[in-house]
This record gives structure tokens, sequence and C-alpha cells, in this order.
């Protein structure tokens, strides 16, 4: 929650933290995520501090908490109550579980809400079998982008209609967009929807002759130092060291992996970074947390931030994720008056918004997406041989659903057309092209300005928007390795490890939904579009939990141990005798309780001798927070009438797959907005003829466009 505030307040927002006795944050995270706010100490008296909270809420438009329910109801901070009180508040609440849920009074907390919602059991540990411990604290870290980006899609719905209300996200719901890849189900799969990505696909990193670990996304032998030695190495070398991995779930490098692996091994890490530079071929280092701070591109990008605080001294911090390219406020800084733009109660929060999607992959069209859950009509502009994520169905539905796709050639002239008409009809333009091939295929920013002088270009990219890698290619994977994931997550001691729910991806279209949404609120005050930007570099490192000092050392971070267990006796995970726990506690007295809790025998051996209920009695009467951990939970979690009853879990019938489950929404909007989640990942082309007629397009020259090409549709 701290966080999202912290998004809104680096977008221009004036934020008052209050703080409650027993709600503060340590130290590290206070510097992180509320050195721009104003501070205010709750008071100690309830009658007062009920005061108080009066007298504020009744001057702001939105107020963010993370108290459960029962807590919220205790202050005067229940949905209920706001609404009652302030009918033109935007409230949001941020839960472990949603509002409702049977674990809706779980604490608060990343590993509470991941172990046991079963996500502490979908990777795969580096030397053992089982669950691990992941130290990215990546719900949380999306929770603040998912919670902010409520509060401002609740407010673009209150600039229409005069009337707030409430909006509440959970640690879950956050945690869970990225199991969107990989927990769905299909009444008629097809083989790619079936086989999905299994735990132990692997990932593309090598060791090198200096011991650095580089991770390599495409393909190596683009690289002529690596081509010219898989030509030279004798075939029966190459078979021996490519049998290695003959059982691969994927063979990556087509079956050349093992021989690669050998090759990279011959010369130092930075020797091949070089080469793969050179040749256009994705690769970044693993490096430890905080490298990127002296980086330069993340220096020129503006994602590093230099401060100086009280009682701190001056630090190195990551900077705002995203970017505000064009300044569209009044002339000498005037803010030009609220436009006239009520127009009724909306059923949907965006509801009205019209988005172009151009992207691919997944950074990109996940924005779209999210904008359509959030009730914009969404039209994805593809290819005629489709977005290239396609062919893997299992990733491709997870950032798809809620529009409507047009196949359109955009190298032919009449494509272009069609483009263009879409670019004048949308309200956000948004897409995650390299900018080179957005300005050749015609919808860089100059060009969809002067088509569309109201729209919003929304660009995810890279490496951010200047500085001399801006135009590179990137994956998720570059940017764990980069900004340290990859090494964190591995444990002390071992090799690095990628974490497959592709985090980084994800953090960085959920920046980009935030300043996308921004500048949608923006525009009533202004009328003009402007351009917005996020990348993968400055999300990766947005979601760091530390700072660096003026003698280059970083601020405290929790460490992982050699078998990914946890970070200190009292936060990790346990077997038990029948299944496994995971308990997180922060209290300096909490790992003593422990150990009075087992005796004289060790802990460990202790935990492993109780049943999973007994023992979670046991820590939750010595105040030690815990929860069963969850094992393999797709199918429980989908099936599961409480998630149902949420829309945690839901079904839409897809035109191939019959009945289509997958993971829900990521917002709640109480009884006055709701999520348009209907409509299932489309097929390529599947609305083309509907679009072109909702353009003006005669039938004539549709088909006209059918038979020479320009244009495709599919259908079941």
């Amino acid at each position: 929650m701290a966080q999202g505030t912290h998004f809104l307040a680096l977008l221009g927002a004036r934020v008052t933290r209050i703080d409650i006795e027993g709600s503060c944050l340590s130290d590290v995270h206070d510097v992180l995520w509320n050195r721009d706010k104003e501070r205010l100490a709750a008071a100690h008296d309830p009658a007062d501090r009920a005061r108080q909270l009066v007298s504020h809420l009744s001057a702001v438009d939105i107020v963010m908490h993370d108290f459960l329910p029962s807590e919220a109801r205790a202050l005067g901070l229940d949905p209920d109550s706001l609404s009652a009180a302030y009918p033109a508040l935007v409230h949001v609440a941020v839960g472990a579980w949603p509002a409702g849920h049977p674990h809706q009074d779980m604490p608060v907390d990343d590993a509470l809400a991941l172990g046991s919602a079963g996500l502490f059991d979908e990777q795969q540990p580096v030397a053992r079998d089982g669950p691990l411990w992941l130290r990215f604290p990546f719900s949380s870290a999306l929770a603040a982008y998912v919670a902010a980006s409520g509060a401002l899609a609740r407010l673009y719905a209150r600039n229409r209609s005069g009337k707030g209300g409430p909006v509440s996200t959970s640690l879950v719901q956050a945690g869970l967009l990225p199991m969107m890849m990989h927990w769905s189900r299909a009444e008629n799969p097809t083989p790619s929807v079936q086989f999905g990505m299994p735990k132990d696909s692997g990932a593309t990193l090598f060791e090198c002759a200096d011991g650095q670990w580089i991770h390599i996304m495409g393909a190596a032998e683009k690289s002529p130092a690596i081509a010219k030695a898989l030509a030279e190495m004798p075939r029966e070398v190459r078979d021996r060291h490519n049998e290695k991995y003959a059982g691969a779930v994927i063979p990556y490098l087509d079956g050349e992996r093992g021989a690669v692996e050998a090759i990279l091994m011959t010369r130092p890490s930075r020797e091949w970074l070089t080469e793969f530079w050179a040749s256009d071929v994705p690769a970044q280092p693993v490096q430890p947390m905080g490298a990127l701070f002296k980086d330069e591109q993340a220096l020129a990008a503006g994602y590093v931030v230099q401060r100086e605080l009280p009682g701190v001294g001056k630090i190195r911090v990551a900077g705002a994720p995203f970017h505000l390219l064009t300044d569209t406020i009044g002339p000498d800084g005037a803010v030009p008056p609220v436009a006239d733009v009520a127009q009724g109660a909306p059923k949907l929060p965006l509801e009205g918004v019209k988005v172009l999607d151009l992207g691919a992959f997944l950074a990109g069209p996940l924005v779209p997406m999210l904008l359509g859950d959030l009730g914009a009509d969404v039209i994805k502009l593809e290819p005629l041989a489709g977005d290239p994520m396609r062919p893997g169905e299992w990733a491709f539905n997870g950032c798809q659903r809620s529009k409507r796709s047009i196949s359109v050639q955009l190298k032919d002239p009449r494509g272009r057309e069609v483009m263009e008409r879409l670019v004048g009809w949308a309200d956000i333009v948004h897409h995650n092209q390299r900018m080179p091939a957005a300005d050749k295929l015609g919808f860089g920013w100059d060009r969809v300005r002067a088509i569309n002088p109201s729209a919003i270009y929304s660009h995810v990219s890279s490496y951010g928007p200047a500085g001399p890698r801006k135009d590179w290619p990137g994956y998720d994977q570059l940017f764990q390795a980069s900004a340290g994931w990859e090494q964190e997550g591995g444990g002390e001691g071992n090799p690095p490890m990628w974490h497959r729910f592709g985090v980084v991806d994800h953090l960085a279209a959920l920046a980009s939904l935030l300043v996308t949404l921004a500048a949608l609120v923006r525009r009533d005050l202004t009328g003009k579009g402007e351009w917005v930007a996020a990348s993968l570099l400055g999300a990766s490192m947005a979601a760091w939990d530390s700072y660096m000092d003026e003698q280059d050392r970083l601020a405290p971070a929790p460490r992982l141990d050699s078998m990914q267990m946890g970070e200190g006796p009292a936060k990790r995970i346990a077997r038990t005798s029948d299944g496994w726990i995971v308990m997180s506690s922060d209290d300096p007295e909490a790992p003593h309780r422990l150990a009075r809790l087992a005796g004289d025998r060790p802990v460990d051996d202790w935990m492993a001798g109780q049943p999973a209920d007994a023992l979670l009695a046991m820590l939750k009467a010595g105040g030690i927070p815990a929860t069963r951990l969850t094992l393999d939970n797709r199918d429980a979690f989908l099936s599961d009438p409480a998630n149902r009853a949420l829309s945690l879990s839901i079904s839409a019938q897809h035109p191939v797959y019959g009945a289509f489950e997958t993971i829900g929404g990521a917002w709640n909007f109480g009884p006055d907005l709701r999520l348009s989640l209907d409509l299932p990942p489309p097929l390529l082309g599947q609305h083309t003829r509907m679009i072109l007629s909702e353009l003006g397009l005669a039938e004539h020259a549709q088909q006209l466009l059918f038979d020479e090409q320009i244009i495709r549709e599919t259908r079941a």
C-alpha cells in the first residue's frame, strides 16, 4: 500500500501518510516509499483518531489502506461507512485475500498470500524437490500498481458521474496475474494449452569462464564466434555435450544447448556480452541487486535518483518506473478548467474508452487486456501472421482476453489506411514495438499525434525512452538477471534462478497501465493527448527493497538461504507430517518463541513431526503468523466456489476451447461498477469484418482487401 501511494506521489499527487501505531514499515521501506509524503501521527485516543480521520477524508480525493475488514470497520474505513459519509471519495483497500473470502483476515504479507494461494509450489527449486520460498516480493510489488491503477480508474469514472466509491484488490489477485499464463483449463484443449510451461522447463542461463553467469534470449548462433565454434566442434563432441540436455522439456537452441554451454565456458562473460550485443542477440549478465545504480543506461533513462534525507544522508534510490514525455498542462503552467465530461453513471470504470493495441508478446498486450477488464473497448491489431506469441497459446492467453482482433498487413499502404482509421478512433494507442519499427510501420508518436491529437500514446520499451540502449531488444529474463532478482532468487551460494512467472514483464505492464490511466485522467483537464512510457528496466529496479549509500553499500535487505527455505528462523517454509506450512514474522522475539514451542528438539525435526493443523494452532497461540502452503493448486483454485463467487476464477466460452477457465479480475469496485471479463482471448482476426464495418468501410471495399490479402479473418 505504501508503494502504491508512492507511485501516486511520483505522478504529482499530494500524499499524506497517517502513521497509526503498529502500521509502520521497516526503516528501509520507509525511506523507499514514504520519502515524498507528508507525515502525520495518528491520535492515540480512538475518538480523537476518528475526528482526525474525518477532518482529512473530507479534503482528499483518494484514501488507501491495508487494514483487515474488521480493523477497517473499527476505524470507520469500511466501504459502506466511507461511501455514506463521503460520496465523492475514492477509497481503496488492499488485503491478502479479497474481502468476503474465507481467508479475508489473513495478515497482509507476501509469503502468507503466495504460500496459501499455491505460488510457492509453482517454481522449481535450484537443488531439491518440493516448494520454495520466493525471495522476489512480487505480489506486493504488483499490488502497489494494481491498487493505484484502480484508484485512477475509479477517479476517471467519478469525473463522469460525480460519484466516488470503493476499490479493492489483494496480494493474491495481484500475484495471480502472472499465473494467467499457467493456470487455465479448456474443455477442448489444444496441445499447446495442454502442455503449458512445466515447472522444470529450465532457462537459458549460462556460466562463462570467469564464473559470471549470463542470460541469453534469442539465437546465440547469431554471434559469429558461437557459429564458428559450433561449426568447428566435431560432431561427436557436440553430441556428447548435448546429451546432457537430451531429456529437456524444452529443447533450447535447436538441441545445441550443451554445445553452446561448453563454448561459453571458454571465454569470460564480458567478451561474450560484447559479442552478443554487436550481433543484436539479447543478453545480460546476472548481477547483484544494486549494480544498476551505476549503469549507464539506467542513469540516462532516469531510473536512478540521488536524494539526501535527514538521518539517512545521501543515497541513491530507484526512480519512477514510468515517464510522461509530453507537457500538456496549459501555457505558463496554468491548469485549464476541468472539462464538462459528465455522462451519467457508468456501469464499468472505463466505459466508453477506446484502445488500439499494437503490441506483441506480453508486456505490451497485457496493458490493453487490463484496460479491457476495466471496461474499455480494446481492438488488437495483428499482422497477417499474428502475434509472435500465438504459437505458445498458454502464454498468449495470459494477456489477451477482453479484446477483439483485426489482422492487417501494415506494409501495404491500404492496410496502413485501416490502421490510421483505428488510430483516429482510439483514445489510447498502446504498443511495445521498438520505436524505429513503430516509425517505419506508421504508428510512431509523430504520426499518431498528427492523426489524433487527443490520443494517449503509451509505449513499453525494454530499456527506457532515452539513453544508448533505448532501442535495444529485451525480455523479462534479461532484467531479472541484470537487476539482481535471479541471483537473489537462487539463494545463498547457488546458481541464479529465473522466476518463470515473467514478473518483470508484468511489473512493466502495470507501470504502463498506471501512467496511461494518469494521462487519461489528466486529459479531462487538458483535452490533449500525450506520450507516456514505461520499461522493463525501470520496473525491475522499482521493485528493489534496498537503496545505496555514499559508500556504495546497500541498505539491509532479506537474503534467501541456500536451500531456498526462507529468510530467517520465523520467515520460511517448513515440512510437517502431512504437508507444508509457511510462517512469516518480522518480530525479533518470534524465533525465541518458536524455539520454546519445540522444546529440546531441533525446530525442523519438531515441526516435521506435527500435523499441519495442529502446528498452525500452536504457532497462532505463539503469535507467529502462519498458514498452510498449498500444493498443486491450479485445479482446486479454479474450481473453488469461494473463488468463483468473487470472480477470482472465471469461465468464458471460447470458439475453439469451449469452456475456458482462467484467473479472474484484479479489482473489485463494489456494487455500482463491475469488471468486463466476458471476452475470451480472440482468434487471429476474429472480428475483422465487424471492426471494419464499425469504421464505416463498405462490404465491397472489405472484400477487396480480403481478396488482395491485405486483411485476414479466422473463424472457428
